[in-house]
């Protein structure tokens, strides 16, 4: 990723904060009662997870916030020390007894039932609401696509290239001292090799390796105070240095590319899903009905306001 992307923006780990959280949240599920299969990837005294706990919980996610997550370690680490924790603290339970208490028992009772019936009733409908691997038709995504035209709309996008100088947070010295570089810098692209400048003198060594190139992005996706510049700039022009909250970005306008509709073959994957979804959905509310039709329904108003009026 680069430093001139707004997704990415140095010292801003939005993603791997997010999946943090994902990591966090997964402690919610049940605690593992038989011993790790495969190599012990931590343990604690007598409480250990494996390298299949571990995979469980990455293949369980979205690729994108697994990806995130492998390249953090400490938010592995910190799910680990977590999940370590988690088991010791329910043997602990367990070893007093806890989990004979009545009162615990009928909890657990009441979350195995409803769970039961959640996965009972959810397969059910599952299969009640099957479609042909056929579905949609591609006269059916055809028309989908031409109904819903207006709104596949593809932003402007600006392929650019920069020089990015780095400057270390809350180092006063040395910002002033690259602002300095960063404006001899500006000058010096404007009338020389961009490309060479930046292979030699930019901090982003993955767009310094293709002469500062970033891509083709839309303005959303780049950083706020470079936006306003790039939206600025004819092709073929470089910028002056803008500085952002990690460094310097000296920026040049490759190609532009207007907004547009997006293609039918570009959207098809996502109007098939969203084809199947609507489909399965009516079939769903469909059987539900004529399981429970409106006037086979009876509602004793008198007796829904006395237990209202118990609750307040």
């Amino acid at each position: 990723m680069n430093p001139i992307q707004n997704i990415s923006r140095p010292h801003r780990p939005v993603q791997r904060a997010a999946a943090g959280l994902l990591l966090a949240s997964a402690l919610c599920a049940a605690v593992a009662q038989t011993p790790p299969t495969g190599p012990v990837v931590a343990s604690l005294g007598a409480v250990s997870v494996g390298q299949a706990d571990v995979e469980r919980l990455l293949k369980g996610m979205p690729e994108t916030e697994r990806a995130a997550v492998k390249g953090n370690r400490a938010v592995l680490d910190n799910w680990l020390r977590q999940r370590l924790a988690s088991e010791a603290l329910l043997r602990e339970a367990r070893s007093k007894g806890w989990a004979e208490r009545p009162q615990v028992k009928a909890r657990v009772e009441l979350a195995v039932a409803e769970i039961s019936q959640r996965i009972v009733t959810t397969s059910y409908l599952e299969s009640v609401a099957q479609l042909p691997p056929g579905f949609p038709s591609d006269a059916e995504v055809a028309a989908a696509y031409e109904q819903g035209k207006a709104d596949f709309n593809v932003p402007a996008s600006y392929r650019v290239a920069q020089i990015y100088l780095a400057v270390p947070a809350g180092d006063a010295s040395a910002l002033a001292k690259t602002r300095g570089d960063a404006k001899k810098l500006a000058v010096d692209a404007r009338s020389g090799d961009f490309a060479a400048l930046a292979r030699a003198r930019s901090d982003d060594k993955r767009s310094a390796e293709r002469g500062g190139e970033v891509g083709a992005l839309p303005l959303a996706q780049l950083l706020p105070e470079v936006r306003a510049v790039v939206a600025k700039l004819k092709v073929g022009e470089v910028s002056e240095a803008v500085q952002s909250d990690s460094g310097f970005h000296i920026v040049k306008l490759l190609e532009t590319q207007p907004a547009r509709v997006a293609t039918l073959q570009e959207v098809r994957p996502q109007l098939q899903a969203a084809l199947r979804q609507q489909r399965q959905q009516q079939l769903v509310q469909a059987h539900m009905a004529a399981l429970a039709p409106a006037a086979s329904v009876n509602i004793d108003a008198a007796a829904l306001d006395a237990v209202l009026q118990k609750t307040n």
